[in-house]
C-alpha cells in the first residue's frame, strides 16, 4: 500500500507541476521545419515527478493485483487533483464533483475492507 501512496503522491505532484509550468509559459515554435520549445523549471520538475510515478506504478503493479491498484490509485489521484487544483490553482469544484468524490472515497474504502 505504501508504494501505491508514493505513486499517487508523485503522480499528483507531477500533474500539478506540469499544469503550473504550462500556464507559466510553455512556448512552442516551428522554425525551418524544426519544433523548438522552451521549458521552465515547473515543467522540468513535473516531467521528473511523472517519470518517478511511472516507475512507482510498475513496482506497485508487480506486487499488487491490478484490480486493486488501479481503482485505488486512480480514485485517489482524481480526489487529490480536485482538492489541490481548488487550493493552489483557484479552480472551481462543482456539486457533482463533490458527490463524485464521496462515491470515489467510498469505493476506495470498500476495496480496502477486504484486506
Amino acid at each position: 500500500m505504501k508504494i501505491i501512496l508514493l505513486y499517487v503522491i508523485f503522480s499528483v505532484s507531477g500533474l500539478l507541476m506540469l499544469k503550473i509550468g504550462a500556464v507559466k509559459g510553455l512556448e512552442l515554435q516551428v522554425v525551418s521545419g524544426k519544433i523548438l520549445f522552451t521549458i521552465n523549471a515547473f515543467l522540468l520538475i513535473g516531467i521528473c515527478f511523472y517519470i518517478i510515478s511511472f516507475i512507482m506504478s510498475l513496482i506497485a503493479m508487480k506486487s499488487t493485483d491490478l484490480s486493486v491498484f488501479y481503482p485505488i490509485s486512480a480514485g485517489l489521484i482524481y480526489v487529490l487533483i480536485c482538492f489541490f487544483s481548488y487550493v493552489l490553482l483557484n479552480e472551481k469544484i462543482t456539486i457533482s464533483q463533490i458527490i463524485g468524490i464521496v462515491f470515489i472515497l467510498s469505493g476506495v474504502l470498500l476495496i480496502n475492507l477486504n484486506k
